[in-house]
C-alpha cells in the first residue's frame, strides 16, 4: 500500500481519550509531556495517513481536589472547576494540543448526557448484579463536618511505605480504602478523626482470569498487570462505585447523614462511554465508538497514576457491562520529571504550559520536539535545561533551521519535476516507521521524532536531481507534523499545499511561494529559559 498515492488506503476512524484534567489549577508540561501529547501526535500522524481520528478528553470536575482548592481560594468547587478548566483548554491550545470536543460534566450541555449516561449505565449495572454494597470505614472530622477522604486524607502507602493523598499512591500506582491508609491523618489541622462505619457502593468485577487475559490482549505490560493484580487480591475482585463527599454527583443514600457521590474514578467509566457517543455524533457514523461492531478503533492514553482507573474502572467493568467492547489500546506512559524531581502543582516546582508557550523566544515546536524526544514507554524521563538548550540551539537553530534555509534557497522557480523514486521510497518507509511507533498497542514518540530526524540527515534527499530541495521540504511538513505542527504547516502551504500535510497529496506538483521566507527557529538563551522555570531552578537558587 502506498500513502503517497492514496488510491489503496481505506480512512478508518479512530477516538482518542486523554485523560480529564483536574481543573485545581493549570497544566505544566509534565502533565502535557505524556498523555496530551502523545494522543496529538497519534492523531496527526493518522490525519497524515489519511484516517479519521478525533481527540475527546474533558474537565474531571467532581475530583476532591477541586474542593480542597476552593477551599484554599475561598470559592466553590463549580466557580473553581470552571476557571480552571477554561485555563486547561487554553494550556491545550497554546501548545497546540488538538481536542474536538471537551466534555465538562457540571455544565451543561454536557451535564445533562453525562447524568443520562450515569443512570443508564448504573442501571444496566444493577441488572446485571455488578453492583454491591459493602461496609466501610472512614475517618470523620465532627469539628469540622467533614469526611476525611480523597484528597483531605494524607498518610503513607500500605504497599510501599510512600507518602500519600487521596485513594491512590503515585509512586507505586497502588489504589486503596481509606482504612488502609498507613498513619492516617488529615491534611488540614481541623480537629481529631473518629472512624465511622458506613454503606458504600462497589462493581463486583469479572473473574481475575478474564480481566487479565483481556489485560493482554490490549498489550498491557506485565509491570501493570502486576498492578492490577495486587490490586485485585487487596480489594477482594470490587472497585469503588460511591465515596462519601458532598461535592459530586449525588447517588441515592440510605444513611441519611452521609454523603454519597459517584466515586470520580468509576465516573471515567461513564465518561468514556459519553466520550464514544459524542464521537457518534461528530465523526457522523452515528454509533458509539465503544459498541462492538462500531469499527472504531478506541484509544486512551495515561499515566501510571491512572492505571487501576483505567484498567479496573473502565476496562473492567466494560466486561461487565454486557454490550460494550473495551478500549482498543491503553497507552501508558511513565511519569515526566523536572530536573530529576516531580513536576509538583502545590510546591510550585513547575513549567507552567502557557508561560514557556507565551515565551516570544522559545517556539511551541521546539517545546514539543523536545518532549516528543522522551521515551516514556520505557521508563520516567527528565526536562533538564541544558539539554534543552542544547536541542533548541544545536539541534534545531543551528541545525535543522539552517538546512531548511538551504534547500529554500534551491527551491524551483515554477512546478517541480517529480521526485527521484529512491525519494519517495525513503519517505514511505519513513512513515512507515512513524506509523509503527504510533499506531499499535505501544507507542514511542522517541521512535517518531527519530524517523523525522533521519529524513533530516539524509543530504542525499535534498540535493536530489529533480529539484530535491523542494521534495525534501515537503517530505519533512509530512514526518514533522506530529511533532512540531506549525513548522510542518508553513513549509506544507508555503509549498503550495492546501491545509495540514497529507500524505496522498505529496506528489502534487505545487509551485513553492518563493516570495516568503523560510520558516526556521530561534536560538534560545539561558535567560529565556529562565523565565519559564520555577525559582528553584533559577539561577543563585538553592534548588
Amino acid at each position: 500500500m502506498s500513502l503517497l498515492t492514496g488510491d489503496t488506503h481505506t480512512p478508518r476512524h479512530y477516538l482518542l481519550v486523554p485523560p480529564e484534567a483536574t481543573p485545581n489549577g493549570p497544566l505544566h508540561l509534565g502533565h502535557v509531556g505524556g498523555p496530551f501529547l502523545w494522543s496529538d501526535m497519534i492523531a496527526r500522524h493518522l490525519r497524515v495517513r489519511g484516517d479519521l481520528p478525533l481527540v475527546i478528553t474533558g474537565s474531571d470536575v467532581y475530583e476532591s481536589y477541586v474542593a480542597l482548592k476552593a477551599h484554599a481560594e475561598d470559592s466553590t468547587p463549580g466557580e473553581v472547576a470552571a476557571r480552571y478548566g477554561q485555563r486547561i483548554q487554553d494550556d491545550l491550545a497554546a501548545l497546540r494540543i488538538g481536542v474536538d470536543a471537551f466534555i465538562v460534566p457540571d455544565q451543561q450541555p454536557w451535564r445533562e448526557q453525562f447524568e443520562q449516561e450515569v443512570a443508564a449505565s448504573m442501571e444496566r449495572l444493577t441488572a446485571r448484579g455488578a453492583v454491591v454494597t459493602r461496609t466501610e470505614c472512614v475517618p470523620y472530622c465532627a469539628a469540622s463536618d467533614r469526611w476525611v477522604v480523597g484528597g483531605w486524607l494524607q498518610g503513607r502507602c500500605p504497599e510501599c511505605g510512600a507518602g500519600i493523598a487521596s485513594y491512590f499512591c503515585e509512586e507505586c500506582s497502588a489504589h486503596f480504602l481509606p482504612e488502609s491508609v498507613v498513619e492516617p491523618r488529615p491534611l488540614l489541622d481541623e480537629g481529631p478523626l473518629t472512624w465511622r462505619e458506613i454503606s458504600s457502593l462497589f462493581l463486583r468485577l469479572p473473574d481475575r482470569d478474564l480481566l487479565d487475559t483481556t489485560l493482554v490482549d490490549l498489550g498491557v505490560a506485565d509491570r501493570y498487570r502486576a498492578t492490577v493484580a495486587r490490586f485485585l487480591e487487596r480489594d477482594g475482585l470490587t472497585v469503588r462505585l460511591s465515596a462519601p463527599q458532598t461535592w459530586g454527583l449525588p447517588l441515592p443514600a440510605p444513611e441519611p447523614d452521609v454523603p454519597r457521590a459517584l466515586f470520580p474514578y468509576a465516573g471515567i467509566f461513564m465518561f468514556a462511554r459519553l466520550a464514544g457517543a459524542v464521537h457518534g455524533r461528530l465523526s457522523g457514523t452515528g454509533v458509539n465508538a465503544f459498541d462492538p461492531d462500531s469499527g472504531v478503533t478506541t484509544i486512551t492514553t495515561l499515566g501510571v497514576d491512572n492505571v487501576i482507573p483505567t484498567l479496573v474502572s473502565i476496562v473492567g467493568t466494560s466486561l461487565l457491562h454486557g454490550d460494550m467492547k473495551p478500549y482498543d489500546r491503553c497507552l501508558i506512559n511513565n511519569f515526566y520529571r523536572l530536573a530529576g524531581r516531580k513536576f509538583s502543582t502545590s510546591a510550585r516546582h513547575a513549567i507552567w504550559a502557557a508561560d514557556i508557550a507565551a515565551s516570544p523566544a522559545i517556539g511551541v515546536d521546539t517545546v514539543r520536539y523536545y518532549l516528543a524526544g522522551a521515551d516514556l514507554e520505557s521508563g520516567a524521563a527528565s526536562f533538564e535545561t541544558a539539554d534543552f538548550l542544547r536541542t533548541a540551539n544545536a539541534t534545531l537553530a543551528d541545525g535543522l533551521g539552517k538546512q531548511i534555509d538551504a534547500a529554500w534557497s534551491r527551491l524551483p522557480g515554477g512546478t517541480p519535476q517529480a521526485p527521484a523514486p529512491a525519494v519517495a521510497d525513503l519517505l514511505e518507509s519513513l512513515l512507515a516507521e512513524q506509523s509503527a511507533a504510533l499506531d499499535g498497542t505501544r507507542v514511542s514518540t522517541r521512535r517518531a521524532v527519530a524517523a523525522l530526524d533521519r529524513w533530516c540527515a539524509d543530504d542525499a534527499v535534498a540535493h536530489a536531481a529533480e529539484d530535491g530541495a523542494y521534495w525534501w521540504l515537503k517530505g519533512l511538513s509530512l514526518l514533522a507534523f506530529p511533532v512540531m505542527p506549525d513548522l510542518a504547516e508553513l513549509v506544507w502551504q508555503r509549498l503550495g499545499g492546501a491545509g495540514e500535510p497529507r500524505a496522498a497529496a505529496f506528489l502534487a506538483r505545487t509551485p513553492a511561494h518563493r516570495d516568503r521566507p523560510a520558516p526556521g527557529f530561534g536560538r534560545v538563551s539561558a535567560a529565556d529559559l529562565d523565565a519559564c522555570l520555577p525559582d528553584t531552578l533559577r539561577p543563585g537558587a538553592d534548588a
